[in-house]
């Protein structure tokens, strides 16, 4: 009866027993699933960042090859634009040295326009020079034709003048010869002689000499 009475309770504490037991296991489980769980979780966390860390040198490195590519690129890319500009410069000398070239035909065909302008201005300047200076010859040929005719005048009646005061002149001494009654006649010329001094010698007259009788004889013989 004991025996039976105690049974049950000793079932019962083994049963409590066993319980804490299931208990403790299953904490223990518990802690340990917490625990792998953590375990994984904290490798999760890793593997996390370090494929993060990798994703993160990859972007970097290819940010680094993409700037090192666009940086060969722009490179080529200029060598490229310098080769077309130096080829098409090339190109435009070959043109205007065979006269072929747009721009130089284009300027060429202003400098002719401006120089048939020039030319064209140059001979209305001369037509109208040359007809300004017609009529500057014309006006002084006449003006000289005019002072000579009017010189020529002048010149006749200052002549007549002159000699019609000249003619007045011997028509008023006439009259004044007349009138004081000194004709033409030549008055003698009064000569005063002079008393002869004692030592003065003897004039001779101005009379011709004989010849001599010699003389005479042999101008006969």
């Amino acid at each position: 009866m004991a025996s039976t009475l105690i049974s049950p309770v000793v079932d019962y504490y083994n049963d409590e027993e066993e319980l804490d037991s299931v208990d403790d296991d299953d904490d223990r489980s518990f802690r340990g699933r917490d625990s792998e769980e953590g375990d994984r979780s904290g490798a999760g966390s890793y593997e996390e960042i370090a494929a993060m860390t990798t994703l993160q040198d990859t972007e970097d490195a290819s940010e680094t090859d993409l700037a090192k590519h666009d940086e060969d690129d722009y490179v080529e890319i200029k060598e490229q634009m310098y080769q077309d500009k130096l080829a098409s410069l090339k190109r435009q000398l070959q043109q205007l040295q065979e006269g072929t070239l747009q721009e130089y035909q284009k300027r060429m065909k202003k400098l002719d326009q401006q120089y048939k302008e020039r030319l064209r201005n140059a001979d209305l300047f001369l037509q109208l020079e040359s007809e300004q200076v017609e009529r500057n010859y014309i006006k002084e040929k006449k003006a000289a034709v005019k002072e000579f005719d009017d010189k020529k005048v002048e010149l006749k009646e200052n002549l007549i003048a002159e000699l019609e005061e000249k003619k007045k002149m011997i028509e008023n001494e006439k009259l004044t010869m007349e009138l004081t009654g000194d004709s033409m006649e030549v008055k003698p010329i009064m000569t005063r002689k002079l008393r002869r001094r004692p030592n003065d010698p003897v004039p001779i007259p101005d009379k011709r000499r004989k010849p001599a009788p010699d003389i005479l004889h042999r101008s006969s013989a």
